[in-house]
């Protein structure tokens, strides 16, 4: 082991860094020539690729935000529809305790008019609040998708170099959504 060293150490002073690669079982200039290939495809992807990327990514981050902004004001319109549900409820009570107070009979009937409207109109707020989200929901998700496929057509396109037909690229990103 000592011998081995003190060769190491001969074979480094006499010819310098490439007998020292040389003993380490490296050959420096297909090393060299691997780092220099490694910054060209690093400067070649930072500077044509990864910026498309991140746009496109920051563009579906603010989508999303809106998509998300949107649920939140749905959410809210869903919990003052049940407001003003309640309010007209509370105003048919009143109306009808004002009636009660002229005619007993009278107050009935209108007392359950009024609680199936109100009811009748908080499910239809309800019921339109929800289809409206579901319907914002299920747009987000399509423009979701088109903008994936057109990213991944983009990058694909950036990666071969050359831009396919349309019958061409919507099956190979039919194949590749399929195939996550």
């Amino acid at each position: 082991m000592v011998f081995h060293f003190l060769m190491a150490e001969e074979t480094t002073s006499s010819g310098g860094f490439g007998a020292l690669f040389t003993a380490l079982g490296l050959n420096w200039q297909a090393l060299i020539l691997n780092a220099l290939a490694f910054l060209v495809v690093a400067w070649v992807l930072g500077r044509f690729v990864y910026p498309s990327l991140v746009k496109a990514l920051d563009a579906k981050k603010d989508e999303l935000e809106a998509a998300s902004r949107q649920e939140r004001e749905a959410a809210a319109k869903l919990d003052e529809a049940r407001n003003q549900a309640q309010q007209v409820l509370a105003e048919a009570r009143q109306s009808a305790d004002e009636v009660l107070a002229a005619a007993k009979a009278d107050a009935s009937a209108q007392l359950d008019a009024a609680r199936a409207k109100a009811g009748e109109q908080a499910e239809r707020i309800v019921t339109e609040a929800r289809e409206q989200l579901a319907r914002d929901v299920l747009a987000a998700r399509k423009e979701l998708k088109t903008e994936t496929a057109k990213l991944v057509a983009s990058a694909t396109e950036a990666v071969l170099g050359e831009k396919l037909d349309e019958h061409h690229d919507s099956q190979l990103i039919g194949r590749t959504l399929e195939g996550k």
